[in-house]
This record gives C-alpha cells, structure tokens and sequence, in this order.
C-alpha cells in the first residue's frame, strides 16, 4: 500500500513543479468565471486516484493532529498541518472539511484573514450550499467589520443544514449584523426565529423590545 501512495505522491509532486508556468498563462488568458482550476487539469492524470489520496492525506492529518496534541503541541504550532490540508485541497476541492480546518488555521494560527476569506471562497466554487464554507465566510467577514457580507453569507449558511445548533449558530450572526445595522424590522424577524428554535429562552428580549417600540413608533 505504502508503494503506491509513495508514487501517486511523486506524481503530484512533479505535476506540481509544472503548475508555476502553467498559472502565468492562464493569468494572461484572464477568464471572467474560472470553474476549472490548472491543478485540475495536472491531476486529472491521478484519476479517481486523487480522492483516495486526498481521503488518506485527511486521516494522516487527523492522526499527527492528535499525536502532536499529545506530545502537548499548541495546535497552532503544528507546522505541518497547513501544507498538508493545502495539499488535500488540491487533490479534493470537494472536502469541504479541509478547506474549513485550513482557513481557521490561517485565521487563527496566523493571523491571515484575507488568506482564508479567499481560501473559502475558492472552496465555495466548489460547494456552494456548503454550510460550514458558508458559516466560515460570515465569520471572517464579522471579524473583518462586514456587516452586510457576514449577514448574507449567514442567510445562505441557515438555509444550507436543518440542524438546531447550526441554524442558532447562523440566526446569532444574523443578529449581531442586524443590531450594527440598527435594522429593527430584521432584527424582530430574526430573534422570532430564535425564540422558535430555542422554545422561548432568549438572551435578546431586552433589544427585541426595543425594536418592537421602535416600529410602533414609525
């Protein structure tokens, strides 16, 4: 088994080494959509080899995670986690988990939030109805200030997954945009919502008052 990971490796590796040239011409062709990044056309020569690489690079990410944890390495001084989650994208831009676990890392572990909000975005190309890829935007956006692009993509993330923790997740950055906003009639609506999932406990009452003062009063 070992050998032919080793060769799909070596093979990446090399096609790799051809990718630099390759992406100064496809910058020249400048197409107003790309849907097809040059590494994928490079590792189509892998075939259906790629995801089961990608899927092994995963779990060997996964097992040095947690052995470093172990050994009391601070996660955000794993050093090898990145190129290997980077190398994962390359090979399955469909692992949305990767893409995730990476821009967090970028965010958190080296202070690159432009990094990861373009690494998102690239994975969204990919799986657009994607909760976590759309949660994440709405979180770097929040950090960055963008109310109105944390809002949107909290919107999209709320409609993309059924679950409870998900969609209170979702429906709190919703609310915080809306108070930024001083949007009273979407802040209503959106701490009804909350009410709903939650069964009536809400820590937003005190504002949801005022808003619902403040439309009487229009």
């Amino acid at each position: 088994m070992r050998r032919p990971l080793l060769w799909l490796l070596g093979l990446w590796l090399a096609a790799a080494g051809l990718a630099g040239p390759l992406k100064r011409e496809n910058l020249k062709m400048s197409p107003t959509k790309p849907v097809i990044r040059y590494q994928d056309v490079l590792l189509d020569l892998l075939g259906e080899g790629r995801t089961m690489l990608a899927r092994y690079l995963w779990f060997k990410m996964d097992t040095m995670h947690e052995q470093q944890d172990d050994q009391g390495v601070a996660t955000f001084k794993q050093k090898e986690v990145v190129p290997l989650l980077r190398m994962i994208n390359y090979l399955d831009p469909y692992l949305t988990d990767a893409y995730d676990t990476l821009a967090y890392e970028l965010y958190k572990g080296y202070d690159q939030t432009d990094k990861a909000m373009e690494l998102v975005e690239e994975g969204l190309q990919y799986s657009p109805d994607n909760f976590e890829l759309n949660f994440r935007k709405a979180f770097l956006a929040e950090r960055k200030g963008d109310s109105t692009t944390a809002f949107e993509f909290a919107k999209r993330a709320l409609a993309a997954d059924q679950d409870e923790i998900h969609n209170l997740m979702a429906l709190r950055t919703m609310y915080r945009a809306a108070v930024r906003f001083h949007d009273a009639k979407t802040g209503v609506e959106v701490v009804d919502l909350i009410s709903r999932l939650t069964g009536g406990a809400n820590p937003y009452m005190e504002q949801y008052r005022r808003w619902k003062e403040e439309l009487k009063g229009r």
